[in-house]
């Protein structure tokens, strides 16, 4: 038996799957196992995952034809032998002492599971992102002696990053829940998170950026062929939350997640059968008695409404975000500052 279990699908991650196992085998907790299972990737990830497995004995590399992150993930669910599971991915990146940390939380709070806080990645600009400000709403703690529930970070169910890599989870509590990623192409990571956070009875919580996540404009996330898998997503968390009678409490949340995952894919999709579909989504929102939705995601959903096509709704939010940044520079004290000095070279001509 090992403490934790590090569950790595990999699939054509070639360019930074070194970067990444070096970062988990040089973590300062060294009591791990990391199952790396290659899923039918086409590059030369399967030949950096042997390497890696020659020479340090923690690995386990398991190949198989491609079946997409969610079953993979959920195979090696039943593989594990550690009483705590860390799901990462393979372009991303830890702090070498975040297993340490994580471990230290989770043992000495004895909770369901730990989340921990991350950092944006792209194009080696490194910046830190808002999510699970927890620190912000528990002032004055001692998380290493502290845990909550659901019901005391509610606006953090559905809108917020949904990642498994953001918790370290106890074994047996995805064990004896029977927690699945569904099987869907895209977005699984949703329905998980919110299945797991919502039957905790103890949520602990490390406010340090310990994950360095990788921003990637191709990712599946990104993809305009699975823009539509959103609505499936949609059914699923509004499923279950009927099935277990959180709805009528996560009603206001939950429309709030279909409005801002509807505006956000927006700018992905090619597809006119979403766009109709998003219009009867919006139609059914009573956005003016919604406080969870923020200003710009009900004007953006009004303008989506207004269109009468996908081209149109498209250019319409387009329009909007080049308009918003517009505005956040004129209100900017830089652009303030220098008014009397673009007054001065406009005389000049």
């Amino acid at each position: 038996m090992v403490e934790i279990s590090v569950i790595l699908p990999v699939y054509n991650s070639e360019d930074y799957l070194r970067e990444c196992l070096d970062s988990l085998i040089g973590q300062s907790f060294k009591d791990i196992e990391i199952l790396c299972i290659n899923d039918g990737s086409e590059d030369n990830s399967i030949q950096i995952l042997r390497e890696y497995e020659k020479t340090d004995n923690r690995i386990t590399v398991i190949d198989q034809e491609n079946m997409g992150v969610a079953k993979t993930r959920n195979k090696a669910l039943d593989l594990v032998h550690g009483n705590y599971v860390y799901f990462m991915d393979a372009d991303d990146y830890l702090d070498s002492n975040a297993f340490k940390k994580l471990h230290e939380n989770i043992t000495s709070n004895n909770s369901d599971l730990c989340i921990l806080k991350t950092i944006f990645v792209k194009n080696s600009q490194q910046h830190k992102f808002p999510a699970f400000d927890l620190d912000k709403e528990f002032d004055k703690v001692n998380f290493n002696r502290f845990t909550f529930t659901y019901k005391d970070i509610k606006s953090h169910v559905l809108n917020d990053l949904f990642a498994p890599w953001l918790k370290l989870y106890r074994a047996d509590y995805l064990k004896n829940n029977e927690f699945r990623f569904p099987d869907i192409k895209s977005y699984s990571d949703a329905p998980f998170h919110v299945m797991t956070i919502l039957k905790a009875q103890r949520i602990s919580f490390v406010p340090e950026y310990l994950y360095y996540y990788r921003e990637n404009d191709d990712s599946l996330v990104h993809s305009s062929s699975n823009t539509i898998n959103f609505f499936t997503l949609s059914d699923i968390i509004e499923g279950y939350l009927k099935d277990n009678g959180y709805y009528d409490e996560f009603e206001q949340e939950f429309e709030a997640f279909q409005v801002v995952k509807i505006v956000y894919y927006m700018g992905f999709t090619d597809s006119e059968e979403y766009y109709v579909k998003s219009k009867n989504t919006l139609n059914s929102i009573d956005f003016e008695n919604n406080s969870l939705i923020l200003q710009k995601d009900i004007d953006k959903a009004k303008l989506i409404l207004d269109c009468d096509t996908l081209n149109e709704a498209r250019l319409a939010v387009k329009l909007y975000d080049c308009n918003r940044k517009v505005k956040t520079l004129e209100e900017s004290k830089s652009w303030k500052i220098t008014k009397p000095l673009r007054k001065f070279t406009s005389s000049l001509k």
